[in-house]
């Protein structure tokens, strides 16, 4: 009799475990699609906003191009400069001798240079 106890004893607690188990499972399976959405969602925020590709690194990507394409019209202006001013101080005599007295405060024998404090 003993032996037909344990059995019944250790059948009906299996049966307490498959119920308990069953609970269980149906509570996960009610979340499971809140859980998806939900790290769907949260990858799609990451995805747009945080990622290498996400909008708030396009934006700064977009700001820092236009900063490099006002640089590069600077530099393209000072490059043309510089080129015009090599021409000239290779060819026009006047130019070089107001570069010197300008620059340099050179003057011809005889002249005397004044300077005036501002």
């Amino acid at each position: 009799m003993r032996g037909k106890k344990n059995i019944s004893k250790s059948s009906g607690l299996k049966e307490t475990v498959s119920s308990l188990y069953k609970k269980a499972d149906s509570g996960i399976r009610q979340r499971l699609p809140r859980i998806a959405l939900l790290g769907a969602a949260l990858l799609l925020l990451y995805g747009f906003f945080g990622s290498a590709t996400g909008f708030i690194k396009i934006a700064r990507m977009h700001l820092e191009k236009e900063r490099l394409k006002e640089e590069n019209q600077e530099l393209l202006v000072k490059l043309v400069d510089a080129e015009i001013t090599k021409k000239r101080l290779q060819s026009d005599m006047k130019f070089i001798e107001h570069i010197a007295r300008t620059r340099h405060f050179m003057s011809r024998p005889g002249e005397v240079i004044y300077r005036f404090k501002k």
